[in-house]
Protein backbone atom coordinates (compact mmCIF):
# COMPACT_ATOMS: atom_id res chain seq x y z
CA UNK A 1 0.00 0.00 0.00
CA UNK A 2 1.49 3.57 -0.58
CA UNK A 3 1.08 5.71 1.87
CA UNK A 4 0.73 9.50 1.44
CA UNK A 5 1.25 11.26 5.17
CA UNK A 6 1.31 14.82 6.07
CA UNK A 7 1.83 16.55 2.52
CA UNK A 8 -0.52 18.63 0.69
CA UNK A 9 1.09 18.35 -2.57
CA UNK A 10 0.95 15.24 -4.18
CA UNK A 11 -1.13 13.79 -7.18
CA UNK A 12 -1.66 9.98 -7.64
CA UNK A 13 -0.09 8.51 -10.57
CA UNK A 14 -3.77 6.73 -11.96
CA UNK A 15 -7.36 7.05 -11.77
CA UNK A 16 -8.97 6.46 -8.17
CA UNK A 17 -12.05 5.46 -6.28
CA UNK A 18 -12.12 7.13 -3.00
CA UNK A 19 -13.15 7.21 0.29
CA UNK A 20 -13.05 10.68 2.38
CA UNK A 21 -13.60 10.89 6.25
CA UNK A 22 -12.01 11.19 10.01
CA UNK A 23 -12.03 7.15 9.51
CA UNK A 24 -11.39 7.05 13.48
CA UNK A 25 -11.55 3.55 14.36
CA UNK A 26 -11.90 2.45 10.95
CA UNK A 27 -14.68 0.37 12.39
CA UNK A 28 -17.43 -1.64 10.11
CA UNK A 29 -19.12 1.58 8.98
CA UNK A 30 -16.14 2.57 7.43
CA UNK A 31 -15.57 -0.96 6.56
CA UNK A 32 -18.44 -0.99 4.19
CA UNK A 33 -17.29 2.22 2.23
CA UNK A 34 -13.71 0.79 1.40
CA UNK A 35 -15.46 -2.46 0.21
CA UNK A 36 -17.34 -0.74 -1.82
CA UNK A 37 -14.32 1.54 -3.16
CA UNK A 38 -12.07 -1.67 -3.79
CA UNK A 39 -15.24 -3.26 -5.75
CA UNK A 40 -15.66 0.32 -7.99
CA UNK A 41 -11.15 -0.13 -8.23
CA UNK A 42 -11.77 -3.29 -9.56
CA UNK A 43 -14.80 -2.94 -11.93
CA UNK A 44 -13.27 0.03 -13.64
CA UNK A 45 -9.53 -1.01 -13.14
CA UNK A 46 -8.89 2.46 -10.47
CA UNK A 47 -7.09 2.65 -7.64
CA UNK A 48 -8.56 2.26 -4.21
CA UNK A 49 -8.14 5.23 -2.01
CA UNK A 50 -8.96 5.87 1.45
CA UNK A 51 -8.41 9.88 2.14
CA UNK A 52 -7.87 11.30 6.25
CA UNK A 53 -6.56 13.76 7.99
CA UNK A 54 -2.92 13.48 9.56
CA UNK A 55 -4.79 14.67 13.32
CA UNK A 56 -5.77 18.11 14.06
CA UNK A 57 -3.54 20.89 15.24
CA UNK A 58 -4.64 22.49 19.08
CA UNK A 59 -3.71 25.47 17.43
CA UNK A 60 -6.54 25.16 15.40
CA UNK A 61 -9.07 23.28 17.19
CA UNK A 62 -7.97 23.76 20.76
CA UNK A 63 -11.03 22.67 22.21
CA UNK A 64 -10.99 18.86 20.97
CA UNK A 65 -9.47 16.22 23.06
CA UNK A 66 -6.77 14.58 21.05
CA UNK A 67 -7.33 11.23 21.74
CA UNK A 68 -8.40 8.94 19.07
CA UNK A 69 -9.60 5.02 18.64
CA UNK A 70 -6.98 4.23 16.85
CA UNK A 71 -3.50 5.82 16.24
CA UNK A 72 -2.09 6.77 12.77
CA UNK A 73 0.09 3.88 12.88
CA UNK A 74 -3.17 1.42 13.80
CA UNK A 75 -4.62 3.01 10.58
CA UNK A 76 -2.44 2.52 8.58
CA UNK A 77 -1.82 -1.01 9.53
CA UNK A 78 -5.89 -1.50 9.46
CA UNK A 79 -5.82 -0.05 5.59
CA UNK A 80 -3.17 -2.43 4.83
CA UNK A 81 -4.94 -5.45 6.33
CA UNK A 82 -7.64 -4.21 4.27
CA UNK A 83 -5.82 -4.55 0.96
CA UNK A 84 -6.45 -0.26 -0.53
CA UNK A 85 -3.66 0.62 -2.96
CA UNK A 86 -3.18 3.78 -1.16
CA UNK A 87 -4.14 6.05 2.01
CA UNK A 88 -3.76 9.47 2.33
CA UNK A 89 -3.47 11.21 5.59
CA UNK A 90 -3.56 14.92 4.76
CA UNK A 91 -2.80 17.61 6.94
CA UNK A 92 -4.81 19.76 8.41
CA UNK A 93 -4.24 23.18 8.42
CA UNK A 94 -6.17 26.44 8.53
CA UNK A 95 -6.07 27.21 5.06
CA UNK A 96 -7.24 23.57 4.37
CA UNK A 97 -10.49 24.20 7.16
CA UNK A 98 -11.05 27.19 5.29
CA UNK A 99 -11.39 25.99 1.72
CA UNK A 100 -14.43 26.38 -0.09
CA UNK A 101 -16.01 22.97 -0.65
CA UNK A 102 -16.19 23.20 -4.50
CA UNK A 103 -12.12 24.20 -4.26
CA UNK A 104 -12.16 21.03 -2.39
CA UNK A 105 -13.76 18.67 -5.09
CA UNK A 106 -12.11 20.38 -8.06
CA UNK A 107 -8.21 20.57 -6.55
CA UNK A 108 -8.08 17.70 -4.23
CA UNK A 109 -10.67 15.12 -5.31
CA UNK A 110 -10.11 15.81 -9.00
CA UNK A 111 -6.86 17.20 -10.03
CA UNK A 112 -5.02 15.75 -7.24
CA UNK A 113 -6.86 12.18 -6.96
CA UNK A 114 -8.02 11.97 -10.09
CA UNK A 115 -11.32 10.36 -8.79
CA UNK A 116 -13.86 8.57 -10.83
CA UNK A 117 -15.80 7.21 -8.11
CA UNK A 118 -16.33 8.65 -4.46
CA UNK A 119 -18.01 7.11 -1.90
CA UNK A 120 -19.16 8.64 1.31
CA UNK A 121 -21.92 8.23 3.87
CA UNK A 122 -24.66 9.93 4.71
CA UNK A 123 -23.24 12.24 7.05
CA UNK A 124 -20.40 13.30 5.21
CA UNK A 125 -19.98 17.17 5.41
CA UNK A 126 -16.16 18.76 3.97
CA UNK A 127 -15.29 22.30 3.27
CA UNK A 128 -15.27 25.88 5.07
CA UNK A 129 -17.99 25.44 8.17
CA UNK A 130 -18.68 22.27 6.94
CA UNK A 131 -20.92 23.66 3.86
CA UNK A 132 -19.97 20.56 1.32
CA UNK A 133 -21.71 17.20 1.79
CA UNK A 134 -22.88 14.12 -0.17
CA UNK A 135 -25.62 15.67 -2.16
CA UNK A 136 -23.19 18.22 -3.73
CA UNK A 137 -20.79 15.60 -4.62
CA UNK A 138 -23.41 14.09 -6.07
CA UNK A 139 -24.36 17.35 -8.16
CA UNK A 140 -20.93 18.26 -8.74
CA UNK A 141 -19.99 14.42 -10.02
CA UNK A 142 -21.14 15.45 -13.37
CA UNK A 143 -19.86 18.48 -13.78
CA UNK A 144 -16.36 17.02 -12.88
CA UNK A 145 -16.38 13.84 -14.04
CA UNK A 146 -16.85 11.48 -10.90
CA UNK A 147 -19.21 9.07 -9.57
CA UNK A 148 -20.52 9.77 -6.40
CA UNK A 149 -22.39 6.39 -4.16
CA UNK A 150 -23.73 7.63 -0.76
CA UNK A 151 -24.10 4.61 2.14
CA UNK A 152 -26.43 4.22 4.48
CA UNK A 153 -25.05 3.52 7.73
CA UNK A 154 -24.64 0.15 9.26
CA UNK A 155 -26.35 -0.43 12.54
CA UNK A 156 -25.97 -3.10 15.44
CA UNK A 157 -28.59 -3.34 18.15
CA UNK A 158 -30.76 -1.02 16.60
CA UNK A 159 -28.08 1.87 16.76
CA UNK A 160 -26.23 3.23 13.61
CA UNK A 161 -22.71 2.81 14.17
CA UNK A 162 -20.55 5.43 14.50
CA UNK A 163 -16.95 5.97 15.88
CA UNK A 164 -19.25 8.41 19.22
CA UNK A 165 -20.89 4.63 19.23
CA UNK A 166 -17.56 3.31 20.05
CA UNK A 167 -16.00 6.07 22.37
CA UNK A 168 -18.92 5.37 24.50
CA UNK A 169 -18.75 1.95 24.24
CA UNK A 170 -15.30 1.75 25.00
CA UNK A 171 -15.88 4.15 27.81
CA UNK A 172 -18.02 1.66 29.79
CA UNK A 173 -15.25 -0.91 29.38
CA UNK A 174 -17.99 -3.00 27.14
CA UNK A 175 -15.25 -4.71 24.63
CA UNK A 176 -17.36 -7.17 23.33
CA UNK A 177 -19.66 -4.75 21.66
CA UNK A 178 -16.62 -2.36 20.97
CA UNK A 179 -15.07 -5.46 19.14
CA UNK A 180 -18.42 -5.95 17.63
CA UNK A 181 -18.54 -2.71 16.28
CA UNK A 182 -15.12 -2.73 15.03
CA UNK A 183 -15.30 -5.74 13.63
CA UNK A 184 -11.66 -6.95 14.95
CA UNK A 185 -10.54 -6.61 18.66
CA UNK A 186 -9.72 -3.39 19.86
CA UNK A 187 -6.08 -3.16 20.39
CA UNK A 188 -3.01 -1.24 21.50
CA UNK A 189 0.00 -1.13 19.60
CA UNK A 190 3.41 -0.15 21.10
CA UNK A 191 7.30 -1.36 21.82
CA UNK A 192 8.06 -3.39 25.01
CA UNK A 193 9.99 -1.69 27.48
CA UNK A 194 11.24 -2.60 30.40
CA UNK A 195 9.81 -2.22 33.53
CA UNK A 196 10.08 -2.78 37.20
CA UNK A 197 10.31 -6.57 36.71
CA UNK A 198 7.99 -6.89 39.73
CA UNK A 199 6.70 -9.47 37.76
CA UNK A 200 9.33 -11.73 38.11
CA UNK A 201 10.29 -11.80 41.83
CA UNK A 202 6.53 -13.04 41.54
CA UNK A 203 6.17 -15.46 39.14
CA UNK A 204 4.03 -13.44 36.75
CA UNK A 205 6.41 -12.12 34.55
CA UNK A 206 4.95 -9.40 32.33
CA UNK A 207 5.57 -7.21 29.24
CA UNK A 208 5.31 -3.41 29.37
CA UNK A 209 3.94 -1.51 26.87
CA UNK A 210 3.18 2.49 26.86
CA UNK A 211 0.54 3.59 24.98
CA UNK A 212 1.06 6.78 22.92
CA UNK A 213 -0.73 10.49 24.66
CA UNK A 214 -3.16 10.40 21.71
CA UNK A 215 -4.53 7.07 22.17
CA UNK A 216 -8.29 6.74 23.45
CA UNK A 217 -8.38 3.98 26.21
CA UNK A 218 -10.58 2.06 28.21
CA UNK A 219 -11.44 2.45 31.68
CA UNK A 220 -7.98 1.32 33.83
CA UNK A 221 -8.61 -2.06 35.32
CA UNK A 222 -7.66 -5.86 34.30
CA UNK A 223 -8.36 -7.42 31.17
CA UNK A 224 -8.50 -10.90 29.66
CA UNK A 225 -6.27 -10.43 26.17
CA UNK A 226 -4.41 -11.82 23.59
CA UNK A 227 -0.92 -10.44 22.44
CA UNK A 228 0.57 -10.66 19.09
CA UNK A 229 4.05 -11.19 19.07
CA UNK A 230 5.87 -11.52 15.38
CA UNK A 231 2.51 -12.73 13.59
CA UNK A 232 1.99 -14.72 16.50
CA UNK A 233 -1.04 -14.50 19.28
CA UNK A 234 -1.08 -15.48 22.79
CA UNK A 235 -3.67 -15.51 25.41
CA UNK A 236 -2.89 -13.51 28.88
CA UNK A 237 -3.93 -11.36 31.13
CA UNK A 238 -3.72 -7.47 30.55
CA UNK A 239 -3.51 -4.41 33.79
CA UNK A 240 -4.02 -0.90 31.91
CA UNK A 241 -3.86 1.84 34.78
CA UNK A 242 -1.05 3.29 36.71
CA UNK A 243 0.05 0.15 39.29
CA UNK A 244 -1.55 2.20 42.48
CA UNK A 245 0.16 -0.92 44.74
CA UNK A 246 3.67 -0.28 43.58
CA UNK A 247 3.74 3.40 42.48
CA UNK A 248 2.74 6.76 43.15
CA UNK A 249 3.03 7.50 38.89
CA UNK A 250 0.04 8.87 37.28
CA UNK A 251 1.73 7.53 33.95
CA UNK A 252 -0.55 5.00 32.35
CA UNK A 253 1.04 1.67 31.21
CA UNK A 254 -0.17 -1.80 29.89
CA UNK A 255 1.44 -4.73 31.52
CA UNK A 256 0.36 -7.86 30.21
CA UNK A 257 1.19 -11.77 31.69
CA UNK A 258 1.60 -13.91 28.83
CA UNK A 259 0.50 -16.98 29.24
CA UNK A 260 3.64 -19.81 28.45
CA UNK A 261 5.39 -17.24 27.03
CA UNK A 262 9.36 -16.56 28.10
CA UNK A 263 10.76 -15.43 25.29
CA UNK A 264 13.07 -11.51 25.61
CA UNK A 265 10.98 -9.41 23.33
CA UNK A 266 12.38 -5.88 24.56
CA UNK A 267 12.37 -3.21 21.53
CA UNK A 268 9.66 -5.20 19.88
CA UNK A 269 6.52 -4.17 18.20
CA UNK A 270 3.62 -5.94 19.82
CA UNK A 271 0.07 -5.48 19.83
CA UNK A 272 -2.54 -5.85 22.95
CA UNK A 273 -5.82 -6.98 21.96
CA UNK A 274 -8.18 -6.52 25.48
CA UNK A 275 -11.22 -8.73 25.04
CA UNK A 276 -12.92 -8.52 27.91
CA UNK A 277 -13.05 -6.22 31.20
CA UNK A 278 -12.37 -8.71 34.35
CA UNK A 279 -11.92 -6.33 36.86
CA UNK A 280 -11.18 -2.52 38.02
CA UNK A 281 -7.74 -1.44 38.49
CA UNK A 282 -7.30 -1.75 42.69
CA UNK A 283 -4.65 -0.73 45.50
CA UNK A 284 -3.77 -3.72 47.51
CA UNK A 285 -2.17 -3.36 51.12
CA UNK A 286 0.68 -5.02 50.19
CA UNK A 287 2.29 -7.32 47.54
CA UNK A 288 1.16 -10.34 48.55
CA UNK A 289 -2.61 -9.30 48.23
CA UNK A 290 -1.50 -8.19 44.65
CA UNK A 291 0.26 -11.46 43.57
CA UNK A 292 -3.27 -13.11 44.83
CA UNK A 293 -5.27 -11.20 42.85
CA UNK A 294 -3.49 -11.77 39.82
CA UNK A 295 -3.44 -15.18 39.91
CA UNK A 296 -7.29 -15.21 40.21
CA UNK A 297 -7.21 -13.28 37.55
CA UNK A 298 -5.31 -15.51 35.71
CA UNK A 299 -7.24 -18.68 36.33
CA UNK A 300 -10.43 -16.41 35.53
CA UNK A 301 -8.95 -15.84 32.10
CA UNK A 302 -7.33 -19.29 31.49
CA UNK A 303 -10.79 -20.43 32.15
CA UNK A 304 -12.47 -18.09 29.57
CA UNK A 305 -10.16 -18.90 27.47
CA UNK A 306 -10.56 -22.77 27.93
CA UNK A 307 -6.40 -23.20 28.70
CA UNK A 308 -5.82 -26.05 31.52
Amino acid sequence: MKYIHGVSEFELEKPSAVTLGKFDGVHRGHQKLVEIVKQKAQQLGLLSVLFTFDGIPLSICPQKHQHFITTNAERKNICERLNLDVEIEYPFTTEFMNMEPERFIKDIIVKQMKAKAVVVGTDYHFGKNREGNAQMLIDKGPVYGFETIVVEKERYQEREISSTYVREELSLGHMETVNVLLDRPYSITGIVAKGQQLGRTMDIPTINVYPRESKLLPPNGVYASVTVIDGNAYYGVTNLGTRPTVSDSQEVSVETNVFDFDMEVYGEKVEIQLLHFLRPEMKFENIDGLKKQMELDTQFAKDMFFIK
